[in-house]
């Protein structure tokens, strides 16, 4: 068995994180990822690794920012999801360094790891093999009245404040040894951030709200005698995930500290099975088959295109009066319930996030209106867009070759024109969008701002492939915010298909997500499109949009999200042979 070592790499934000890992001793790519508690440290899933594996899959396991010998504050992190990108951000280190992709990783996590694999898998689309979730850590057991309430007020006011865990090592494990290595291990920790904690309960709540879009094999393992954790979740979890395979266990006397505890066949044995099994299967995508549609957004979609009851129409008609009257004093309402609130013009507004009105009154509306969890979910997603093309125009300048970029829905294009702006060479721009003021507004802005090499076509993208009509060739494509409003998967398979053929080889595509949204039945039902109609989104999870893309040749190789899962903006390449494994 070969022996472990140890490297850092630097996670999203710069921060250099530890990690351990261990070759195989048979040519493989099999991988798992093991993921310590929180409290604990990387190196305490060494021995767990080598029992599970017994050297025949590559193994690694980090350090969670704060914790062992990773950089950051002692215990803390801004938020929750900051771990999840920690997560995000490893399993692309491992890709790049090793050569091995998200779909040969099968993931076991213990407890608040577990929660950041939910929603890692829902909020990114990770394609991991399967996962391992030992006592996950849904929601948390506080034995003080009130507690979380006190909590969450609290980390509204400042971020730096802890809870002290003061719970013993004789009730996370009946393993006597295992109970004595931990109290003696001086790289635990026994705080927590109070917003981490805060934030891990809302992470939480959201991600229960959407389990029927979890579809990953998963082997949960569940504690009689925990003292941690609800155990009442990991049954909502396993009734309420679309998983094929799904395997619940409880370990009858079992403690918290699952992989610590005594009678560990129990735990082994049935993960050995359930690791063996999954690696056995070799799921193919194959070319040019479209993707199902997962039946309960298709069935969320038809809700929403029903009238609703009797009381629904009561209520949405008074709330549309009321948003009609008093909205009109908001620009930015003005704007939607004129252009459409999917259009171009009025995503430049959102993108600008400035509050107008016609007197104080419609400049708070309009404020309150910027600020709804959905237009700010947008605004991150133009900063994700941002980046990633910064990324990507960085290389090929750096590489000799000039960026052209098509981005065949663009509205006003405006961050487009900033990506030129702050460029250190040329960048060929062609803007397309199907709605002529957009398009007008972009040309206007374009000579404002004096932008070299830009075009400009008023063109449907579905009908691209009949009109055969654009004659550049992009090495990136863009499509944001596009196909949510569209329902049929044939449809976007289509476009798709002809925007691979356009996109010159190892050239980019960038394409955003909602997988999804809180306010999505509000929307439907209150909101306008740019064709006066209702604006109705069917979303895809991001498994399905991620499936749409690779049908057609590409190869995923990260995903964006905002904090809330909302939407998201992926990165995949054209390769010069074609691989749908």
């Amino acid at each position: 068995m070969s022996e472990w070592q140890q490297a850092r790499f630097n996670t999203f934000d710069g921060l250099s994180l530890l990690y351990h890992f261990r070759k195989p001793q048979r040519d493989t790519n099999d991988t798992l990822l093991l993921l310590h508690r929180g409290h604990e440290h990387s190196a305490r899933m060494i021995p767990v690794a080598d029992k599970i594996s017994e050297g025949d899959y590559w193994c690694f396991s980090f350090d969670l920012r704060g914790h062992g010998e990773s950089e950051g504050e002692p215990a803390w992190a801004p938020d929750f999801t900051t771990w999840v990108k920690d997560l995000n951000s490893f399993a692309g280190h491992i890709r790049q360094e090793f050569g091995i992709q998200i779909s040969d990783m099968l993931v076991i996590a213990n407890s608040v790891s577990s929660t950041m694999v939910l929603s890692w898998v829902l909020n990114y689309g990770a394609n991991i093999k399967a996962c391992v979730l030992a006592a996950p850590a849904f929601s948390i057991k506080l034995y003080i009245p009130l507690a979380l309430p006190a909590l969450t007020l609290l980390s509204r006011f400042t971020s730096n404040k802890f809870v002290t865990s003061y719970v013993r090592p004789n009730l996370l494990t009946r393993d006597k040894k295992a109970a004595e290595a931990y109290a003696n291990d001086k790289l635990i920790t026994k705080k927590i951030g109070v917003n981490v904690l805060v934030t891990l309960f809302e992470a939480s709540k959201r991600c229960f709200k959407r389990l029927a879009d979890f579809e990953t094999p998963v082997l949960l393992f569940t504690a009689t005698d925990d003292h941690i954790v609800h155990n009442k979740y990991h049954d909502q979890f396993i009734q309420g995930i679309s998983s094929v395979t799904k395997k619940h266990i409880v370990l009858k006397g079992f403690r918290h500290a699952i992989f610590f505890e005594t009678e560990q066949h129990k735990f082994i044995q049935p993960t050995q099975e359930f690791i063996a099994e999954q690696f056995s299967h070799r799921v193919k995508q194959l070319p040019m088959v479209i993707p199902t549609a997962r039946a309960h957004t298709q069935t969320e979609y038809a809700e929403l295109l029903d009238k609703g009851s009797t009381s629904k129409q009561l209520y949405y008609t008074s709330y549309r009066t009321l948003f009609n009257r008093f909205g009109k004093l908001s620009e930015g309402i003005q704007l939607g319930l004129e252009k459409g609130f999917d259009s171009g013009v009025m995503l430049d507004y959102v993108y600008q996030n400035q509050a107008s009105g016609k007197n104080s009154f419609g400049r708070f509306i309009d404020r309150v209106f910027l600020n709804s969890v959905g237009w700010k979910g947008i605004q991150t997603r133009k900063k994700h867009l941002k980046s990633t093309l910064e990324k990507l125009t960085q290389q090929q300048i750096a590489a000799n070759i000039q960026p052209v970029i098509l981005d065949v829905a663009s509205g006003v294009g405006r961050y487009l024109f900033e990506l030129q702006q702050k460029a250190d060479a040329e960048i060929q721009l062609h803007l397309n969008d199907i709605d002529e003021t957009s398009i007008a507004v972009a040309k206007k802005l374009s000579k404002t701002l004096a932008m070299p090499k830009v075009s400009f076509s008023q063109h449907n993208v579905f009908n691209l492939v009949s009109d055969n009509t654009l004659s550049i060739q992009p090495n990136i494509i863009v499509i944001s915010g596009l196909f949510e409003l569209y329902e049929n998967n044939k449809q976007v398979h289509q476009a798709l298909a002809y925007l691979f053929s356009m996109l010159e080889e190892g050239g980019y595509l960038i394409y955003t997500g909602q997988p999804w949204h809180p306010q999505i039945e509000m929307i439907g039902r209150l909101l306008n499109n740019r064709q006066g109609k209702r604006w109705i989104m069917r979303r895809r999870i991001q498994a399905e949009m991620d499936q749409l893309v690779s049908s057609v040749g590409f190869q995923k190789l990260d995903t964006a999200s905002d904090d809330l899962g909302i939407f998201t903006v992926s990165c995949a390449y054209k390769t010069s042979s074609q691989n749908f494994s």
